[in-house]
């Protein structure tokens, strides 16, 4: 025998209420980061340390081992967007895959992408970078430093 159901209406804005809650819930559960993303082999994000200076600013970027002719450094409207591939290098290259064993891989390789919301007052075409010891160094000039003024208001007496 079936226990008997109380009739009730059940509210729209509460069973949808309900619903995103469970979605979220799902959500936090599952690791949005899976071991995938984590797989060294599916790629990484670079570190980055961005430095203001009276005249620039300094974007760094920790790229070891990624060959510079393999980066983009791309401007889209105050959009700077960096992306490149670091492949995998292995110092003997004449060994069969067969006589490797790797015991541990903690290098990350393949594709990355960073990117960044520049200020106003980057002067956009005389932005230029340097590579040395696998940083990238993006150097954003500043344009002339806008100065605060004040603001007299009108007032109809």
């Amino acid at each position: 025998m079936n226990p008997i159901k109380r009739i009730t209406d059940e509210q729209p804005i509460k069973k949808l209420k309900d619903e995103v809650d469970t979605m979220f819930q799902r959500f936090f559960e599952d690791p949005f980061f899976s071991s995938k993303l984590l797989d060294p082999k599916d790629g990484f994000i670079p570190a980055c340390n961005i430095i203001e200076k009276k005249d620039r600013y300094t974007i760094e970027v920790a790229i070891p081992g990624v060959d510079p002719h393999h980066i983009d450094i791309e401007l889209d409207g105050q959009i700077l967007k960096i992306k490149g591939e670091k492949s995998e290098k292995f110092e003997d290259t004449d060994v069969d895959d067969n006589e490797i064993t790797f015991h541990s891989i903690e290098h990350h390789y393949g594709s990355f992408f960073r990117s960044f919301t520049l200020p106003e007052n980057v002067d956009v075409e005389a932005i230029h970078a340097d590579n040395k010891d696998g940083v990238l160094f993006i150097h954003l000039p500043k344009n002339k430093e806008a100065k605060a003024r004040r603001i007299q208001i009108n007032t109809e007496e």
